[in-house]
């Protein structure tokens, strides 16, 4: 029994699927209309993500080339530095080996010359001792003697500067001493003949001065006897 109700009930869902198909059998043109609309509505969004993902695309692809340009910058400069330090140092190794073939291109080393560890030219002398100090030399070794010759000459050198600078010294207190000496004995000397040469100005005015006064009267003396002279002779001639 129940397994007619349940044929029956199937039968009857499938008769009313079957009613509804028939409505829509009636409205073929409004599904194709529909369909047209989904068709267009599909359309235009596939339209919009392709803009999309082409826009995406040339954002992306602009975005990789700046990044490789900057790379590119960047490995530019990283290069040029590093070409710039090699540069220098090439220069630097140049200069060095410059310098340390320099005393041997320059100079051309005699027989009793030669080069020490620090490529300095050194010079060999024959130097007699003394029979005292020749134990003390004879226990050291070849170093050690041009170390002490060499410190010798130097403490030799030393004192010569020193005896030059103590004779300049010297020789400035002398000068500043006589430079004392005839200021203090010129001074009064200059003063004393200042002071004739005044006393002799004084005279020689006080003379021409006497001179002058003598001529003077006698002039004046002249010239009066001249006037009586004048006034005698008037007179004695009124008086004829």
């Amino acid at each position: 029994m129940e397994e007619q109700q349940q044929k029956d009930n199937f039968s009857k869902e499938n008769e009313e699927h079957f009613e509804d198909f028939s409505d829509f059998d009636d409205d073929d043109n409004q599904i194709s209309d529909i369909k047209r609309d989904i068709e267009i509505l599909d359309n235009l969004e596939k339209e919009a993500e392709n803009q999309e993902t082409t826009q995406e695309k040339t954002t992306i692809q602009e975005k990789e080339s700046e990044a490789e340009n900057q790379e590119t910058t960047q490995e530019k400069t990283t290069i040029q530095e590093k070409e710039s330090e090699a540069e220098n140092q090439k220069q630097q190794i140049e200069e060095e080996t410059s310098l340390n073939n320099s005393p041997k291109e320059e100079t051309e080393l005699s027989q009793w010359e030669e080069l020490d560890k620090n490529n300095a030219v050194v010079k060999k002398y024959i130097v007699y001792i003394a029979k005292d100090f020749i134990p003390y030399i004879d226990n050291l070794t070849t170093d050690e003697r041009s170390a002490y010759i060499n410190d010798a000459i130097q403490i030799k050198m030393d004192l010569e500067d020193e005896k030059k600078v103590q004779n300049k010294k010297r020789k400035l207190l002398l000068h500043l001493i006589v430079s004392v000496i005839t200021f203090c004995i010129m001074t009064p000397v200059a003063l004393i003949g200042v002071n004739k040469a005044i006393l002799v100005t004084f005279e020689n005015y006080k003379y021409s001065q006497d001179n002058f006064e003598k001529l003077y009267k006698q002039r004046f003396e002249k010239n009066k006897a001249y006037m009586r002279s004048v006034q005698y002779n008037k007179e004695h001639k009124i008086k004829d």
